[in-house]
């Protein structure tokens, strides 16, 4: 007999739906629960991805195959036993209370074709990373294109010898550096979403290794295994970061401002979908304009906290990635020219993202509804501008 508990279940489906990828179209592979004298093992895999949860005790030997709807028959958010147990005819009896009402289920036997192609268990040759680099896996998978065409931009790309983790859908990048990789070469791994599970532990330290052609990463009890992709090719893209100190402009996103940019980015009006283009004006402050078709007078929002460094300069950018390096943290914008793509950095990133063309970009006009940031303690104005005296680069 086996057992595990609703709440346990629970997180298994959490997991194992993230891990590999798994939809409601598609079919799920079975999954396999294990027993031993190191504890009670979970595992399942697809063709490329595979996902083990380890739980500590000491136990006989048993192994066991259910079919992957079971989890949701049993899942709860309460740590009810549910008891495992193969009867005679090969089926296996689950069993456990939902409130004080006994519920049973038979499942047949649900042994998957990919046994004896699990990636093997990893106890050596691991090396051990802080907890940011979850949050680092995470962030490079957000930064992928789920339909690359011509290079693996559906991939991020593991740097073995520098410790980075590079990822691109083609208009923005992240490269993040200072972790261990146990390896030399660079490897290719598909997007998933797995690393931004809350059933992960955020504040443990992230184990990360190679078993055969599988990258493993082990969080807490939990070892997610990728399939290294061998024949993909991944875009140069080192030469694509700009310098720092080449830039002409700088921005500096106070906290104040970065939260009233989260809020108030996807309200501004817009008509094309795919770009979502804002004017970002540096002339001495900071307005930030869209405008749409059916509003002919532009919206500008004011960052009444932030402040600018260097030339004056205008550009036109997609809000999303200008939201999207506030949410990473960064707070300092360097500019180049209004074709150049923008940087952000601190000690241990660099996020990059191309701008739209210039030509786009919505020039200030008197009768703008204007709209400033907050300042401590107050709420946010609206009123009309009145263009400033100066001249930007257009």
């Amino acid at each position: 007999m086996i057992e595990i508990t609703r709440r346990l279940a629970l997180g298994l489906r959490a997991v194992f739906h993230r891990a590999l990828n798994l939809s409601s179209r598609g079919s799920a592979p079975a999954i396999c629960f294990a027993t031993g004298p190191d504890g009670t093992r979970v595992s399942a895999r697809s063709a490329d991805r595979a996902v083990e949860y380890h739980g500590g005790g000491e136990f006989p030997h048993e192994e066991m195959w259910l079919p992957p709807e079971f989890l949701s028959d049993v899942e709860g958010r309460k740590d009810d036993p549910v008891q495992l147990e193969v009867l005679d005819n090969g089926h296996v009896l689950a069993g456990w209370r939902d409130g004080n009402v006994p519920q049973m289920i038979q499942y047949d036997p649900a042994k998957s074709a990919d046994t004896d192609d699990f990636p093997g268990i990893l106890n050596n040759g691991l090396a051990e990373n802080a907890p940011r680099l979850l949050t680092a896996l995470h962030d490079a998978m957000l930064t992928t294109d789920a339909e690359a065409i011509r290079y693996a931009t559906d991939h991020i790309q593991v740097r073995g010898s520098s410790g980075t983790l590079v990822a691109t859908d083609g208009r923005q990048m992240l490269l993040q550096n200072g972790f261990e990789f146990p390896w030399d070469d660079d490897v290719l791994i598909r997007r998933t979403k797995v690393f931004g599970s809350k059933e992960l532990p955020q504040d443990g330290p992230v184990a990360i290794g190679r078993t055969g052609d599988w990258l493993a990463v082990r969080v807490g009890p939990w070892t997610i295994f990728l399939k290294i992709a061998q024949e993909k090719r991944f875009p140069k893209v080192d030469h694509d970061v700009p310098r720092p100190e080449y830039a002409t402009t700088r921005f500096r996103i106070s906290q104040a401002d970065a939260a009233f940019l989260l809020k108030s980015l996807p309200r501004l009006p817009g008509d094309e979908e795919f770009n979502l283009p804002v004017t970002v004006e540096l002339n001495g402050s900071v307005a930030i304009r869209a405008t749409a078709a059916d509003q002919p007078r532009p919206t500008e929002l004011v960052l009444s906290g932030s402040t600018v460094s260097g030339e004056p300069i205008r550009i036109n950018t997609n809000r999303r990635f200008l939201a999207r390096a506030i949410q990473l943290g960064f707070n300092e914008v360097h500019l180049y020219t209004p074709e150049v793509p923008v940087l952000c950095r601190d000690d241990h990133r660099h996020y990059v993202w191309a701008l739209l063309s210039p030509e786009s970009a919505i020039l200030p006009t008197a009768d703008a509804i204007r709209i400033a940031s907050p300042t401590a303690g107050q709420k946010a104005s609206t009123t009309r501008r009145k263009p400033r005296k100066g001249k930007a680069t257009q």
